[in-house]
């Protein structure tokens, strides 16, 4: 009987299922959150570079607008007016008293013609070729006065009568007139 429960071991060994268990690995959850932790960091420099050239575009071109719109805005005369050292000058065609004209300019934001030196002076005699008021008059005796509050000096103002206390400027010289005699005027406003 030995030898029968020799292969009876032996059948049973035979048929004997072994089972054994296989267990693969996984990664725990805390881990898997690490992992994706480090491949989070290597997006947030690219979209910091991404803002950071579409800042850098964004303000270029605003500093280039801003560049162009002040090139641009920098003060022009109107139309028709003339411009000479930091001034422009418009000679009306039409006629009027002194005070008519003094008003018209004061309409254009502008007064009339005031001459500050021999260089403007000479600008006047050589391009104009009649009579224009300006802004010069002895409205009370006590002297020539310019619109802005200087007073004449150096240069003399011809006059015919006492009762002539505004003044044209002629080719060659300031003549004194009657304020009431219509004549075309030269208004004059700073260009700053």
């Amino acid at each position: 009987m030995e030898g029968s429960r020799s292969e009876t071991s032996a059948a049973e060994a035979s048929e004997e299922i072994i089972y054994t268990s296989v267990k693969f690995s996984q990664t725990p959850p805390l881990m898997a959150k690490a992992g994706q932790e480090r491949r989070a960091p290597c997006l947030w420099p690219a979209v910091v570079l991404g803002l950071a050239i579409g800042f850098g575009i964004l303000s270029i071109s605003l500093a280039t607008a801003l560049i162009w719109k002040m090139s641009d805005s920098h003060p022009r005369c109107p139309e028709q007016w003339i411009a000479y050292r930091g001034s422009c000058y418009s000679f009306s065609k039409e006629k009027k008293d002194w005070h008519s004209s003094q008003e018209s300019c004061w309409a254009q934001g502008a007064h009339l013609l005031v001459i500050s030196d021999a260089s403007e002076m000479d600008l006047f005699k050589s391009i104009q070729t009649g009579y224009f008021w300006i802004g010069l008059r002895n409205s009370t005796g006590s002297g020539w006065i310019w619109e802005d509050g200087s007073i004449l000096s150096g240069t003399k103002v011809l006059s015919n009568s006492p009762v002539q206390h505004c003044v044209v400027l002629m080719k060659d010289h300031f003549q004194a007139s009657s304020c009431e005699f219509y004549a075309p005027w030269i208004c004059e406003k700073s260009l700053r």
